[in-house]
C-alpha cells in the first residue's frame, strides 16, 4: 500500500479536473486520471505522481474497471471527485441525452465504485467531491437538460449525505461553480460572461475545503468569481409536513436492503423481512 493518500479524478485532463489533479500532486497526492482523451503533456510532466486511465463515466463497466486497476495498484483511496461532465448539444429529433448520462450517471457509477473500494482502506471511508454547477440552482434557460442533469448531481449529494457518513464513514459534497474557462467553454460564451469568469483557483480552493474540513457532508460550495459559498439548504414550506413526505419511504430501503436506514428522521421501518421478489444488496448502498 501506497503511504501517500490516493484520488481518482474524472475528466482529469482538462479543466476543473487538471486543475484539481495539479494542485493534488503538488500536495504529495497520488491521482488517478480518468478521462477519455489522454492530455499525453499533462501525464508526462507529472510523471510517477499519476496514473491515466482511458474511461467512459456514462459506461458502469469502464469506471469500475479503471477502480479495481487503482485498488491494485495502491491498495487505498482516500479521495473520489466525480467531475467529468458536457455541455447538451442542439435538440435532435430523438433526445440525445448523452449530457445526462455523463453528469448524472457518471456520478452515480463513481459514487458506487468510491463507497466499495473505501470499505476496503485499513481505516474505512473517505471524501467524495461531485461537480455540480451554479446552474443546478440557477437555471440556464436555454440548456434545460444541463440545468436537469447538475440539479441532479447536487439533489443526489444531499439525499446521500447523512447515510454515507452514518455507515460508510464517507463524506460527500459537491462544488457549483459558475463560469469557468475551460476548454468546454465557447469563444462567445466566455465573452459575453466578460468580468463574471471565476477563476479556477477559487475552485481549486472549494475542493481544499471540502477536503479538510470534516464539519461538511452533504453540502454544496458555489465559487463565483473569489468567492466560496456555502449554499444554505432550502426551507421546507410546510415544516413538518413537508420533510416528513419524504422521511415515509424508510420501509422501502428496508425491504430492499434488509435493514433500517437508521437515520435520526426516518418513519419507522417495517421490522418484517424483505418482500421475497426485492433484490437483495440492488441499490445505492448495497455490500458490493
Amino acid at each position: 500500500m501506497t503511504p501517500e493518500p490516493v484520488a481518482i479524478i474524472t475528466g482529469a485532463c482538462s479543466g476543473i479536473g487538471e486543475a484539481f489533479t495539479l494542485d493534488l500532486v503538488s500536495k504529495g497526492w497520488r491521482v488517478a486520471m480518468f478521462d477519455i482523451k489522454p492530455n499525453a503533456d499533462l501525464i508526462k510532466k507529472l510523471g510517477d505522481a499519476v496514473i491515466f486511465h482511458q474511461v467512459d463515466v456514462a459506461e458502469y463497466e469502464s469506471q469500475a474497471r479503471c477502480f479495481q486497476e487503482t485498488w491494485d495498484r495502491y491498495g487505498r483511496l482516500d479521495l473520489v471527485c466525480t467531475n467529468a461532465g458536457i455541455f447538451d448539444q442542439s435538440i435532435p429529433p430523438k433526445p440525445n441525452l448523452k449530457c445526462t448520462d455523463i453528469n448524472v450517471k457518471g456520478v452515480y457509477y463513481g459514487t458506487q465504485l468510491a463507497i466499495h473500494f473505501m470499505r476496503k482502506n485499513k481505516v474505512p471511508g473517505g471524501t467524495i467531491v461531485a461537480t455540480a454547477s451554479a446552474a443546478s440552482l440557477y437555471p440556464h434557460r436555454g440548456f434545460p437538460e444541463y440545468s436537469g442533469s447538475k440539479a441532479a448531481v447536487w439533489q443526489f449529494v444531499r439525499a446521500s449525505a447523512q447515510i454515507l457518513q452514518m455507515k460508510e464513514n464517507i463524506r460527500i459534497n459537491c462544488i457549483r461553480p459558475g463560469s469557468i474557462a475551460t476548454p468546454l467553454m465557447p469563444a462567445a460564451m466566455a465573452a459575453a460572461a466578460g468580468s463574471g469568469i471565476t477563476p479556477m483557483s477559487t475552485v481549486v480552493n472549494a475542493l481544499n475545503r471540502l477536503i479538510t474540513d470534516e464539519s461538511l457532508s452533504g453540502a454544496a460550495l458555489e465559487c463565483s468569481i473569489d468567492k466560496v459559498l456555502l449554499t444554505p439548504d432550502p426551507e421546507p414550506l410546510n415544516g413538518e409536513t413537508s420533510t416528513r413526505a419524504c422521511f415515509v419511504w424508510d420501509p422501502i430501503f428496508h425491504q430492499i436492503h434488509h435493514e433500517p436506514s437508521g437515520l435520526p428522521d426516518a418513519a419507522d421501518p417495517v421490522q418484517t423481512k424483505g418482500s421475497s421478489t426485492a433484490e437483495k444488496g440492488s441499490g445505492m448502498f448495497a455490500k458490493l
